[in-house]
């Protein structure tokens, strides 16, 4: 079983890495391996809309060589995704949304007689921010995967208003938490093993897991600071 996150946040400090983390480490105590990528860490060009040309020339994967197309093959590769977006003006930030516009092409497949390749994906989606607008941009995102195909395991979203604080937010960590472990459940469901889906008060998982991603963004932080760019690595907005 193999789960990605992919963040769409530029702050891999911030409230959105951090309950993006915390979920990815639930998902490995039900045994996925996990995969982290950041939309920040190359070129994702925009959708061009192939798909609404007369002869479509929208299919995987993709027509461009970018960095979009990097994530879009270890999507393909995916049992399970879990997005972690700040909320931006109650939707996901705009690199986020752009490589979404191109996960047309896996949907698209079906216009050359395969089924789509976001079909039986599990996914869950995160959103961090400090003010309104966590269960639109949730709510987009579980909207536009489960269009595609992809199956939204029981309690599948979670957001906190807490910004970089997020993972001193109980509610949401735990909220995180959930979504690691069920959509790698509900990935061995589909497999054929037998697994509960049930939402589960944890608070000793919690501690554990909250002190685990805090240590390992001190550690990040450290090692931006030995480089020496010169520059804070969180801002008072770093969500």
């Amino acid at each position: 079983m193999k789960v990605l996150g992919i963040l769409g946040s530029p702050y891999k400090n911030g409230g959105s890495a951090q309950l993006l983390f915390s979920a990815l480490k639930s998902a490995e105590i039900e045994g996925a391996k996990t995969e982290f990528v950041s939309v920040y860490d190359g070129e994702i060009k925009a959708c061009i809309g192939c798909i609404q040309d007369e002869e479509p020339g929208c299919k995987f994967p993709c027509i461009f060589d970018d960095y979009g197309k990097v994530i879009l093959e270890k999507i393909n590769l995916a049992d399970g995704i879990i997005f972690s977006t700040p909320i931006y003006w109650f939707a996901p930030s705009g690199p986020l949304k752009t490589l979404i516009d191109r996960m047309t092409c896996l949907e698209n497949m079906v216009s050359y007689g395969e089924s789509s390749y976001m079909e039986g994906k599990i996914v869950g989606a995160i959103a961090v921010g400090a003010d309104a607008g966590g269960p639109w941009t949730c709510g987009y995102l579980i909207t536009a995967l489960t269009s595609m195909g992809a199956i939204i395991p029981p309690w599948g979203i979670a957001y906190s208003y807490k910004g970089k604080n997020a993972i001193q937010d109980d509610k949401a960590l735990m909220d995180a938490i959930n979504i690691g472990l069920l959509v790698t459940k509900m990935i061995k469901i589909l497999k054929g093993e037998s697994s509960i889906l049930t939402y589960i008060e944890d608070k000793k998982l919690l501690e554990k897991i909250r002190k685990e991603v805090l240590k390992d963004i001190q550690y990040f932080e450290n090692s931006i600071k030995d480089k020496n760019y010169g520059r804070k690595t969180i801002s008072r907005s770093s969500i």
